[in-house]
């Protein structure tokens, strides 16, 4: 995992000074979003930035030091701010996309991988194919710019998904529970 470290008060990375990076390595491999990472960022007398970075349930970390190459005058603290301040709009409505699209990510990711694992198995071919459609038209929202269609996507697949998701969960306490006697379940 890289961590970028950036300077300014925009929301979007491409927007703000880029002051370093560094990567984060080892972390083992984990389902999207699981890994939780830590970021702690502390400024010495001198102006020396440490950024490190953990994760939290491994405690692999790693750091950067950023001595301050040059300052900033009081113009470009200035101009900085009045320019977070004239794009706030667009840069909050370009970040909710952003973060719309990794949502969407995030679950189309999830139901591909249960679709695989569970789909034939669990669903009529009506339904997976009705899952499929719906996922595909997730697919396509989230290459738009529309953040608020991709959230109805997401709630749409989301309702695709329920009586899918409720027959995995019972066919794992199903496959949990086979074979055990119920003086078995008492020692857990």
């Amino acid at each position: 995992m890289t961590v970028h470290v950036v300077q300014g008060e925009r929301e979007l990375v491409e927007d703000c000074r880029s002051l370093g990076r560094f990567t984060l390595r080892g972390i083992p491999p984990m389902a999207a979003g699981a890994a939780h990472i830590r970021v702690t960022y502390q400024v010495d007398a001198d102006g020396l930035l440490s950024v490190t970075a953990m994760e939290k349930s491994t405690k692999v970390q790693a750091s950067i030091q950023i001595k301050p190459s040059y300052g900033l005058t009081d113009e470009e603290v200035t101009a900085m701010i009045k320019s977070s301040f004239d794009h706030a709009q667009e840069d909050l409505q370009a970040r909710e996309l952003a973060e719309q699209r990794v949502e969407a990510d995030r679950v189309i990711e999830s139901v591909i991988v249960a679709l695989q694992a569970d789909g034939s198995e669990l669903l009529s071919i009506e339904e997976f194919h009705h899952i499929e459609e719906v996922l595909k038209q997730l697919m396509s929202l989230k290459q738009g710019t529309d953040r608020h269609a991709i959230t109805q996507g997401i709630k749409a697949l989301d309702a695709a998904t329920q009586e899918f998701a409720s027959r995995r969960m019972n066919a794992s306490i199903n496959r949990a529970l086979t074979g055990k006697n119920v003086s078995d379940m008492e020692k857990l």
